[in-house]
């Protein structure tokens, strides 16, 4: 397994990212953090691991296996992206230096970001 850049995975989550901003233009309220864990349970766990943006740049999320992400897996990692983004943004840059290249969120929900 090919880990993924980060660059690759920064832009990735840009493109999902615009994708929700378009959401939250039309919404006008604070439903969008809750859509993107929903976007993003059912995309990983149902879609080959991807997001719109990881499909894209073609990238997926795989256990540490390798193996295709249930719901659940795919639940806590999303949700796990809070923590990730709380301090600074921290756990996103986490990977820049971990050996296995893993954010916060990878490794709580032990996941890996690979070439697809």
């Amino acid at each position: 397994m090919k880990k993924a850049s980060f660059g690759k995975r920064l832009l990735a989550v840009f493109i999902d990212g615009l994708i929700f901003g378009a959401f939250d233009f039309a919404l006008h309220d604070n439903t969008l953090l809750v859509l993107f864990i929903v976007y993003e349970t059912i995309l990983l766990s149902q879609w080959n691991g991807q997001t719109i943006g990881k499909k894209i740049l073609g990238l997926k999320v795989v256990t540490a296996s390798g193996g295709q992400l249930d719901w659940l897996k795919a639940f806590i990692r999303s949700l796990s992206k809070l923590l990730s983004a709380m301090p600074m943004l921290l756990g996103y840059f986490w990977m820049l230096w971990d050996d296995k290249s893993q954010t916060w969120h990878d490794k709580i929900a032990e996941t890996f970001v690979v070439e697809a």
